[in-house]
């Protein structure tokens, strides 16, 4: 079970390793689809999917699933910068820095994150194979108490 779980989340990680980090010079010339109530566009640019502010500049490139960024779970979805994933909220800001090889999403308050990782492939699936894995509490729910 966990082969098959660790498999079909991180297929989605070929689309994500394909995304460079955000790029200080980004042509924005391609058109933005709607824009959020926090006044932020989804564009496609010549390195993937992008999100830009109202004056266009770049804010975080999100981590690709299903043909197109992340869902949100529990408040948050997955980002990748330099290589790396973290998380963010809807306002586009980051609650997790992007420190990770491999991060799942959150799921009853926690959840995976691997550092260490080689990407694996069979056929037309891949997973990840990480040497460390580490809980991760989500910041946004608020701490049970005991």
């Amino acid at each position: 079970m966990k082969h098959k779980f660790q498999s079909a989340c991180a297929s989605a990680l070929l689309v994500c390793a394909a995304l460079p980090s955000l790029a200080q010079n980004v042509d924005h010339t391609d058109q933005a689809q709607d824009v959020d109530r926090y006044g932020h566009a989804l564009i496609l640019d010549e390195q993937g999917w992008l999100y830009i502010d109202r004056n266009k500049r770049p804010i975080l490139r999100p981590f690709i699933f299903d043909n197109g960024p992340d869902y949100y779970e529990e408040g948050l979805a997955r980002f990748v910068e330099n290589g790396k994933m973290g998380f963010h909220n809807e306002a586009l800001h980051v609650v997790v820095p992007a420190q990770y090889d491999f991060v799942f999403p959150f799921k009853d308050g926690v959840a995976r994150a691997g550092t260490n990782c080689t990407q694996n492939r069979e056929a037309e699936h891949s997973y990840m194979i990480c040497q460390q894995w580490e809980t991760l509490r989500n910041p946004m729910r608020p701490v049970p108490a005991h």
